[in-house]
C-alpha cells in the first residue's frame, strides 16, 4: 500500500480489522450518525443568529472573519428591514449552516483506508501465541538491517534490501496468519468431534512443515541481521581509525607549529633587543648609574 496510507493506519490502529474477519461494511450516509445530525443542528442554530461567536469555534480564524461579516449583515437586515426580515434571514442561515456542517461530518480517512486496505495488513489477532513471536522476530531482524550504519552508507546492496527485506517480512506474516487460521479451524473441528483426530493428522503434519519453514526463514533473517551488526561494528572501528589518522595528522601539524613557535620566540627576543625602547632603557640605566656615581662623589670630603 502507499506509504502515506500506511503511516495513517499505523497512527490509527483502532480502525484496523483482522484479516481473518470480514471487512467492515461501508457506513450508511457516508459515516454520518444521528449524533452528527444533533451536533450539526445545535451548531447550526447557534451560527444562524450569533455567527460571530459560533463560527470561530468551528472554523478558527476563517470562521471568525466570516462570522463577523455575516453578523454585520444580520444587524443591517434588522436595521433596514425590521425584526421580521431579521428572523427570516437568521432561519435561512440556520438551515444553511446545519446542512453544511452535516455534510462535513463524513467517514474519516483512517476508517476508509482501514476498510479499503483490508487483507493488506495484519494485526496481532491474526496470529496465535506460536506465530506472533516469529512475526516479531522477523520484524526486528528486518528493522536491524535497514537501520544499520553500513546499509545507510550504501555498503550493502541497499536496493535489494529496500525491496527484498519488506517482501520477506510480508511473506513471513502472511504464512503465519494462514497457519494460525488453519490451526484454529482444525482446533474447532477437533473440539466438536474428538474422533476426527486421525483424519486431521495430515493437516497437522502439513502445518508443522509450514511452521518449520517459517522458522528457518526467520532464522536466516536473524543471521543476516547478526552479520550486519558485525559489519556495523567493523565499520565503526574503521571510522575510529580514520578519525585517529586525521587526529594524528592534526597533532603532527600542531607539533610543527610548536617548533615554529619556539623559533619565533627566539627571533622575537632578538628583535626586542634592537628596539628603541631597549636602547632607551639602556641609556636611562647608564644615566642613573652616572648620577649615583656623581652623588657619591659629592658626599666625599674635600
Amino acid at each position: 500500500m502507499p506509504e502515506a496510507d500506511r503511516d495513517i493506519l499505523v497512527a490509527h490502529p483502532h480502525v484496523l480489522t483482522p484479516a481473518g474477519e470480514k471487512p467492515p461494511a461501508p457506513p450508511p450516509l457516508g459515516g454520518r450518525t444521528w449524533a452528527d445530525a444533533g451536533l450539526s443542528f445545535l451548531a447550526g442554530t447557534a451560527s444562524g443568529f450569533l455567527p460571530a461567536l459560533a463560527l470561530p469555534f468551528l472554523f478558527g480564524r476563517v470562521g471568525a472573519a466570516v462570522g463577523i461579516a455575516v453578523q454585520g449583515g444580520l444587524v443591517a437586515t434588522w436595521w433596514f428591514g425590521g425584526l421580521g426580515f431579521f428572523l427570516v434571514a437568521g432561519t435561512m442561515l440556520q438551515i444553511g449552516f446545519f446542512v453544511t456542517l452535516f455534510v462535513l461530518c463524513w467517514e474519516g480517512r483512517a476508517q476508509r483506508l482501514g476498510r479499503e486496505h483490508h487483507t493488506r495488513y495484519y494485526v496481532e489477532d491474526d496470529f496465535d501465541d506460536q506465530m506472533l513471536p516469529l512475526v516479531r522476530r522477523a520484524q526486528d531482524a528486518v528493522a536491524a538491517v535497514l537501520g544499520s550504519a553500513v546499509d545507510a552508507a550504501g555498503l550493502l546492496d541497499d536496493i535489494a534490501n529496500t525491496l527484498e527485506l519488506p517482501r520477506q517480512e510480508w511473506d513471513v506474516a502472511r504464512t503465519c496468519a494462514e497457519v494460525t487460521r488453519i490451526d484454529r479451524r482444525i482446533r474447532s473441528l477437533r473440539d466438536g468431534d474428538a474422533g476426527l483426530d486421525e483424519m486431521l493428522e495430515p493437516q497437522r503434519r502439513a502445518l508443522a512443515r509450514s511452521i518449520e519453514g517459517v522458522r528457518r526463514r526467520v532464522a536466516a533473517l536473524e543471521g543476516y541481521a547478526e552479520r550486519t551488526a558485525a559489519a556495523d561494528a567493523a565499520y565503526r572501528e574503521w571510522q575510529v581509525m580514520e578519525e585517529l589518522e586525521d587526529l594524528r595528522a592534526d597533532v603532527q601539524e600542531l607539533l610543527a607549529r610548536t617548533v615554529q613557535d619556539e623559533l619565533a620566540v627566539a627571533e622575537i627576543g632578538h628583535l626586542a633587543e634592537k628596539t628603541p625602547l631597549t636602547e632607551l632603557r639602556r641609556t636611562v640605566e647608564e644615566a642613573r648609574q652616572a648620577g649615583l656615581v656623581l652623588a657619591a662623589g659629592e658626599k666625599e670630603p674635600a
